[in-house]
Protein backbone atom coordinates (compact mmCIF):
# COMPACT_ATOMS: atom_id res chain seq x y z
CA UNK A 1 0.00 0.00 0.00
CA UNK A 2 1.20 3.54 -0.82
CA UNK A 3 1.91 5.69 2.07
CA UNK A 4 0.86 9.04 1.20
CA UNK A 5 3.39 12.29 1.92
CA UNK A 6 2.63 14.18 5.24
CA UNK A 7 3.49 17.46 5.28
CA UNK A 8 3.75 20.78 7.63
CA UNK A 9 3.97 24.59 6.92
CA UNK A 10 4.74 26.90 9.65
CA UNK A 11 6.31 30.92 8.93
CA UNK A 12 8.73 32.65 10.90
CA UNK A 13 8.31 36.53 10.41
CA UNK A 14 11.33 39.24 9.68
CA UNK A 15 12.91 41.45 11.63
CA UNK A 16 14.36 44.83 12.23
CA UNK A 17 16.74 46.02 14.59
CA UNK A 18 15.41 49.42 16.15
CA UNK A 19 19.11 49.66 18.17
CA UNK A 20 22.20 47.70 17.02
CA UNK A 21 25.16 48.90 19.43
CA UNK A 22 28.20 47.48 18.44
CA UNK A 23 31.05 46.46 20.78
CA UNK A 24 34.90 45.79 20.13
CA UNK A 25 35.72 42.27 18.57
CA UNK A 26 36.37 39.73 20.57
CA UNK A 27 39.75 37.50 20.25
CA UNK A 28 37.39 35.01 18.34
CA UNK A 29 37.04 37.82 15.78
CA UNK A 30 33.13 38.45 17.23
CA UNK A 31 31.57 41.54 17.64
CA UNK A 32 29.61 41.68 21.11
CA UNK A 33 26.44 43.40 20.28
CA UNK A 34 23.12 44.87 22.55
CA UNK A 35 20.53 44.69 19.92
CA UNK A 36 16.31 45.39 20.22
CA UNK A 37 14.74 43.15 17.73
CA UNK A 38 10.92 44.19 15.86
CA UNK A 39 9.62 40.70 14.49
CA UNK A 40 7.27 42.34 11.62
CA UNK A 41 4.10 40.58 9.94
CA UNK A 42 6.45 40.19 6.40
CA UNK A 43 6.59 36.09 6.80
CA UNK A 44 8.69 33.56 4.96
CA UNK A 45 7.20 30.29 5.05
CA UNK A 46 7.94 26.71 5.04
CA UNK A 47 6.38 23.04 3.84
CA UNK A 48 8.12 20.35 4.96
CA UNK A 49 7.26 17.17 3.62
CA UNK A 50 7.89 13.49 4.55
CA UNK A 51 7.27 11.07 1.35
CA UNK A 52 8.28 7.57 1.89
CA UNK A 53 8.36 7.47 -1.60
CA UNK A 54 11.46 9.47 -2.50
CA UNK A 55 14.55 7.74 -2.55
CA UNK A 56 16.39 7.46 0.39
CA UNK A 57 19.80 8.50 -0.20
CA UNK A 58 18.41 11.72 -1.84
CA UNK A 59 19.10 13.42 1.91
CA UNK A 60 16.66 16.45 2.37
CA UNK A 61 15.78 18.29 -1.12
CA UNK A 62 14.50 21.65 -0.92
CA UNK A 63 12.42 24.04 -3.65
CA UNK A 64 12.06 27.54 -3.65
CA UNK A 65 9.70 30.11 -5.11
CA UNK A 66 8.61 33.58 -4.30
CA UNK A 67 5.15 33.88 -2.34
CA UNK A 68 2.74 34.91 -4.46
CA UNK A 69 2.07 38.60 -5.14
CA UNK A 70 5.00 39.67 -2.80
CA UNK A 71 7.11 42.47 -2.94
CA UNK A 72 10.45 39.74 -3.76
CA UNK A 73 7.77 38.26 -6.42
CA UNK A 74 8.30 41.58 -7.79
CA UNK A 75 11.94 42.26 -7.44
CA UNK A 76 12.69 38.74 -9.21
CA UNK A 77 10.17 39.36 -12.16
CA UNK A 78 11.91 42.73 -12.70
CA UNK A 79 15.40 41.65 -12.84
CA UNK A 80 16.20 43.31 -9.17
CA UNK A 81 16.58 39.82 -7.26
CA UNK A 82 17.59 36.13 -8.94
CA UNK A 83 16.04 33.02 -7.40
CA UNK A 84 19.44 31.57 -8.20
CA UNK A 85 21.14 33.38 -5.15
CA UNK A 86 19.35 30.79 -3.11
CA UNK A 87 21.66 27.84 -2.51
CA UNK A 88 19.71 24.79 -2.79
CA UNK A 89 21.96 22.62 -1.00
CA UNK A 90 23.76 22.58 2.33
CA UNK A 91 24.74 26.02 2.59
CA UNK A 92 21.12 26.80 3.02
CA UNK A 93 20.00 27.32 6.67
CA UNK A 94 16.59 25.55 6.11
CA UNK A 95 18.25 22.72 5.12
CA UNK A 96 20.65 22.70 8.21
CA UNK A 97 18.22 23.81 10.30
CA UNK A 98 15.89 20.32 9.41
CA UNK A 99 18.89 18.46 9.68
CA UNK A 100 19.21 19.43 12.92
CA UNK A 101 16.11 18.83 14.27
CA UNK A 102 16.85 15.33 12.45
CA UNK A 103 19.82 14.67 14.57
CA UNK A 104 18.29 15.71 17.81
CA UNK A 105 15.77 13.55 17.74
CA UNK A 106 17.55 10.61 15.94
CA UNK A 107 15.32 10.67 12.88
CA UNK A 108 16.30 9.75 9.42
CA UNK A 109 16.17 12.52 7.04
CA UNK A 110 15.46 10.07 3.96
CA UNK A 111 11.97 11.25 2.32
CA UNK A 112 12.21 14.75 3.41
CA UNK A 113 11.70 17.79 1.30
CA UNK A 114 11.50 21.29 1.97
CA UNK A 115 9.72 24.39 -0.26
CA UNK A 116 10.12 27.80 0.62
CA UNK A 117 8.32 30.46 -0.16
CA UNK A 118 10.02 33.53 -0.28
CA UNK A 119 8.51 37.08 1.11
CA UNK A 120 11.65 38.71 2.55
CA UNK A 121 14.49 39.83 0.00
CA UNK A 122 17.95 38.07 -0.01
CA UNK A 123 20.95 39.71 1.88
CA UNK A 124 18.73 43.20 2.81
CA UNK A 125 19.12 42.97 6.37
CA UNK A 126 15.48 41.63 7.39
CA UNK A 127 16.89 38.17 8.62
CA UNK A 128 15.07 36.25 5.62
CA UNK A 129 17.36 33.38 5.77
CA UNK A 130 16.80 33.06 9.34
CA UNK A 131 13.10 32.95 8.90
CA UNK A 132 13.65 30.21 6.72
CA UNK A 133 15.98 28.71 9.29
CA UNK A 134 13.35 29.41 12.23
CA UNK A 135 10.47 28.03 10.23
CA UNK A 136 12.29 24.84 9.10
CA UNK A 137 13.10 24.28 12.87
CA UNK A 138 9.40 24.61 13.53
CA UNK A 139 8.31 22.49 10.92
CA UNK A 140 10.23 19.51 11.14
CA UNK A 141 9.85 19.50 14.74
CA UNK A 142 6.22 19.14 14.54
CA UNK A 143 6.29 16.99 10.90
CA UNK A 144 8.83 13.78 12.48
CA UNK A 145 6.77 14.08 16.14
CA UNK A 146 3.47 13.20 14.97
CA UNK A 147 4.54 11.00 11.74
CA UNK A 148 7.30 9.08 13.31
CA UNK A 149 5.71 8.68 17.26
CA UNK A 150 9.42 11.06 18.07
CA UNK A 151 8.82 13.61 21.01
CA UNK A 152 8.84 17.20 19.97
CA UNK A 153 11.89 18.88 20.85
CA UNK A 154 11.09 21.87 23.30
CA UNK A 155 10.98 25.47 22.67
CA UNK A 156 14.32 25.95 24.78
CA UNK A 157 15.90 23.21 23.12
CA UNK A 158 14.73 24.69 19.26
CA UNK A 159 16.36 27.98 20.05
CA UNK A 160 19.75 26.12 21.62
CA UNK A 161 19.73 24.46 17.66
CA UNK A 162 18.74 28.06 15.98
CA UNK A 163 21.48 29.52 18.14
CA UNK A 164 24.00 27.54 16.64
CA UNK A 165 22.72 28.30 13.39
CA UNK A 166 22.76 31.80 13.28
CA UNK A 167 22.28 35.05 15.38
CA UNK A 168 19.05 35.79 14.38
CA UNK A 169 17.44 32.05 14.36
CA UNK A 170 16.12 32.69 18.17
CA UNK A 171 14.74 35.41 17.68
CA UNK A 172 12.78 34.42 14.74
CA UNK A 173 11.62 31.37 17.07
CA UNK A 174 10.65 33.79 19.81
CA UNK A 175 8.98 37.31 18.07
CA UNK A 176 7.36 40.16 19.51
CA UNK A 177 10.59 42.08 20.68
CA UNK A 178 13.39 41.42 22.26
CA UNK A 179 16.69 42.93 23.54
CA UNK A 180 19.51 40.67 22.16
CA UNK A 181 22.93 40.42 23.81
CA UNK A 182 26.40 38.64 23.05
CA UNK A 183 26.31 37.83 19.29
CA UNK A 184 22.24 38.56 19.44
CA UNK A 185 21.20 34.79 20.83
CA UNK A 186 20.87 36.04 24.79
CA UNK A 187 17.32 37.46 24.48
CA UNK A 188 15.26 39.02 27.20
CA UNK A 189 11.92 39.86 25.46
CA UNK A 190 10.30 43.19 25.93
CA UNK A 191 6.62 43.84 27.20
CA UNK A 192 4.28 45.39 23.61
CA UNK A 193 1.56 47.54 23.89
CA UNK A 194 -0.13 48.32 20.55
CA UNK A 195 1.63 47.93 16.79
CA UNK A 196 4.11 50.25 15.43
CA UNK A 197 3.83 51.01 11.70
CA UNK A 198 7.10 50.62 9.32
CA UNK A 199 7.70 50.71 5.24
CA UNK A 200 10.34 48.80 4.34
CA UNK A 201 12.42 49.77 1.18
CA UNK A 202 14.74 47.15 -0.25
CA UNK A 203 17.26 48.17 -2.75
CA UNK A 204 18.39 46.69 -5.75
CA UNK A 205 21.98 46.34 -4.82
CA UNK A 206 23.26 43.95 -1.70
CA UNK A 207 25.23 44.38 1.18
CA UNK A 208 28.13 41.86 2.23
CA UNK A 209 27.84 41.31 6.43
CA UNK A 210 31.27 40.56 6.75
CA UNK A 211 32.23 43.40 4.81
CA UNK A 212 30.15 46.39 6.73
CA UNK A 213 31.61 44.71 10.47
CA UNK A 214 34.99 45.05 8.38
CA UNK A 215 34.32 48.94 7.93
CA UNK A 216 33.15 49.25 11.26
CA UNK A 217 36.31 47.97 12.27
CA UNK A 218 38.37 50.14 10.01
CA UNK A 219 36.61 53.45 11.91
CA UNK A 220 36.91 52.05 15.00
CA UNK A 221 40.20 50.10 15.36
CA UNK A 222 40.33 46.25 16.68
CA UNK A 223 42.27 46.92 20.14
CA UNK A 224 40.70 46.85 23.26
CA UNK A 225 36.99 44.81 24.44
CA UNK A 226 34.65 47.25 24.63
CA UNK A 227 31.26 46.27 25.36
CA UNK A 228 28.34 47.82 23.00
CA UNK A 229 26.81 50.44 25.09
CA UNK A 230 23.23 49.34 26.86
CA UNK A 231 19.69 49.14 24.96
CA UNK A 232 18.17 53.05 26.09
CA UNK A 233 15.28 52.35 28.64
CA UNK A 234 13.77 54.87 26.77
CA UNK A 235 13.77 52.82 23.96
CA UNK A 236 12.16 50.06 25.62
CA UNK A 237 9.39 52.01 27.35
CA UNK A 238 8.65 53.48 24.11
CA UNK A 239 6.95 50.02 23.04
CA UNK A 240 4.84 49.82 26.34
CA UNK A 241 2.59 51.72 25.31
CA UNK A 242 3.81 51.68 21.71
CA UNK A 243 5.18 55.53 20.90
CA UNK A 244 6.43 55.90 17.83
CA UNK A 245 7.00 59.69 18.38
CA UNK A 246 9.19 59.15 21.65
CA UNK A 247 10.76 56.08 19.50
CA UNK A 248 11.58 58.01 16.57
CA UNK A 249 14.16 60.06 18.55
CA UNK A 250 16.15 56.65 19.77
CA UNK A 251 16.21 54.77 17.01
CA UNK A 252 20.06 54.10 16.55
CA UNK A 253 22.29 51.57 14.50
CA UNK A 254 26.01 51.57 14.54
CA UNK A 255 26.22 50.01 11.36
CA UNK A 256 24.67 52.21 9.65
CA UNK A 257 27.22 54.46 8.84
CA UNK A 258 29.59 51.74 7.40
CA UNK A 259 26.85 50.86 5.73
CA UNK A 260 26.60 54.19 4.35
CA UNK A 261 30.09 54.64 3.71
CA UNK A 262 29.85 50.92 1.49
CA UNK A 263 26.19 52.34 -0.32
CA UNK A 264 26.67 56.28 -0.43
CA UNK A 265 23.40 55.96 -2.18
CA UNK A 266 21.39 55.23 0.79
CA UNK A 267 22.18 58.35 2.29
CA UNK A 268 19.61 59.73 -0.17
CA UNK A 269 16.79 56.97 0.11
CA UNK A 270 16.96 57.71 3.78
CA UNK A 271 16.46 61.97 3.37
CA UNK A 272 13.82 61.47 0.92
CA UNK A 273 11.76 58.86 3.11
CA UNK A 274 12.13 62.04 5.46
CA UNK A 275 10.28 64.13 2.87
CA UNK A 276 7.73 62.05 2.48
CA UNK A 277 6.70 61.63 5.90
CA UNK A 278 8.51 59.69 7.75
CA UNK A 279 9.16 59.90 11.52
CA UNK A 280 12.71 58.79 10.71
CA UNK A 281 14.38 55.76 9.38
CA UNK A 282 17.14 53.62 9.43
CA UNK A 283 19.32 51.15 7.36
CA UNK A 284 17.86 47.52 8.78
CA UNK A 285 20.58 45.51 10.29
CA UNK A 286 23.63 45.33 8.33
CA UNK A 287 21.53 46.56 5.15
CA UNK A 288 20.79 47.24 2.63
CA UNK A 289 17.07 47.79 3.56
CA UNK A 290 16.11 51.35 4.67
CA UNK A 291 12.86 50.78 7.39
CA UNK A 292 11.38 54.29 7.92
CA UNK A 293 8.61 54.56 10.98
CA UNK A 294 5.35 56.40 10.07
CA UNK A 295 2.67 57.49 12.95
CA UNK A 296 0.12 55.45 11.89
CA UNK A 297 -0.94 52.56 9.80
CA UNK A 298 -2.36 54.96 7.11
CA UNK A 299 0.37 57.05 7.19
CA UNK A 300 2.74 54.21 6.19
CA UNK A 301 0.79 53.29 3.61
CA UNK A 302 1.04 56.76 2.10
CA UNK A 303 4.60 56.45 2.37
CA UNK A 304 4.69 52.74 0.68
CA UNK A 305 2.50 54.56 -2.06
CA UNK A 306 4.55 57.42 -2.86
CA UNK A 307 7.57 55.47 -3.09
CA UNK A 308 5.93 53.07 -5.28
CA UNK A 309 4.99 55.36 -7.74
CA UNK A 310 8.49 56.54 -8.02
CA UNK A 311 9.04 53.33 -9.03
CA UNK A 312 10.65 51.95 -5.75
CA UNK A 313 10.11 48.24 -3.78
CA UNK A 314 8.29 49.47 -0.78
CA UNK A 315 6.44 47.02 1.89
CA UNK A 316 4.11 48.42 4.83
CA UNK A 317 4.72 46.34 7.71
CA UNK A 318 3.59 46.58 11.37
CA UNK A 319 5.46 45.15 14.05
CA UNK A 320 5.39 43.25 16.78
CA UNK A 321 4.83 40.11 15.07
CA UNK A 322 4.71 36.66 16.19
CA UNK A 323 7.73 34.06 16.28
CA UNK A 324 7.70 31.04 13.97
CA UNK A 325 4.45 28.94 14.16
CA UNK A 326 2.94 25.92 12.40
CA UNK A 327 0.29 27.70 10.06
CA UNK A 328 -1.26 24.01 8.37
CA UNK A 329 -0.70 20.43 8.38
CA UNK A 330 -1.51 17.92 6.09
Amino acid sequence: MTVAPRWVTASAPAKTNLLLHVGSPTPDGYHPLETLFLAVDLRETVTATLDPARDAGEGVAVTVEPAPGSGYARMVAEGAARLSDIPLDARNLAVRAARAVCDAVGASESGLALHIRKAVPVAGGMGGGSADAAAALVAVNDLVARHLGIPELAPEELRRLGAELGADVPFMLLGGAAVGRGTGTELQPVPTDGLLHLVFAPQDRGLSTPAVYRRWDAAHGLSGTGAPDPASPRALAALDPADPGALAALVRNDLQAPALHLLPELADVLEHGARLGALTGWVSGSGPTVCFLAPTDDAARQLADALAREGRLALPVNGPAPGARVDARG
